[in-house]
């Protein structure tokens, strides 16, 4: 068996790649654990700030209630179209006191664009709940050659904590 690579092997993102990407109007797939401890997995928008992601989601959302009873989260975020490129996220969620609007403003330009405002308008005096997810260690592919898990595991970067 040959040693070369055809299309050559995938690598991590740069930390610019990943910064731009996280930028896109992708879904963070947040995946979560139910009170039995089956998975439960929500695709939400979300805003990367500041080395954290921000949710916003309802009161009575599975998601919202199980981040409260149990802060362990997994983020997948991926491109839906090629390059497959993907960052992967293990952390934990904090219910954070903001206004959520703001937030709620930039996420529908974002994902929706101006039309979108409507629909935030209307629901602006419903209630929301904002979760800052503190990643604990990311790894992510850049959606170029072959996936390099085919040849070894994926490499999780430990991500420094503030405070």
């Amino acid at each position: 068996m040959s040693s070369e690579i055809p299309l050559g092997r995938g690598r991590a993102m740069t930390e610019d790649e990943m910064r731009q990407f996280l930028q896109e109007p992708h879904f963070a797939f947040v995946s979560t654990l139910q009170e039995d401890g089956a998975p439960y997995v929500n695709p939400l928008w979300f805003e990367h700030r500041d080395g954290l992601f921000l949710i916003v989601t309802k009161p009575t959302a599975q998601v919202c209630q199980n981040l409260r009873r149990d802060p362990r989260t997994m983020l997948a975020i991926a491109s839906p179209t090629p390059p497959y490129r993907r960052v992967l996220v293990q952390g934990r969620a904090e219910e954070i006191e903001e206004d959520w609007i703001p937030i709620g403003e930039r996420m529908v330009r974002r994902y929706v664009g101006p039309e979108g405002m409507k629909y935030l308008r209307a629901t602006s005096q419903l209630p929301r709940v904002i979760f800052a997810i503190h990643p604990v260690k990311m790894t992510s592919w850049n959606g170029g050659g072959i996936d390099r898990s085919f040849f070894e595991p994926a490499i999780w970067h430990p991500v420094a904590t503030r405070g």
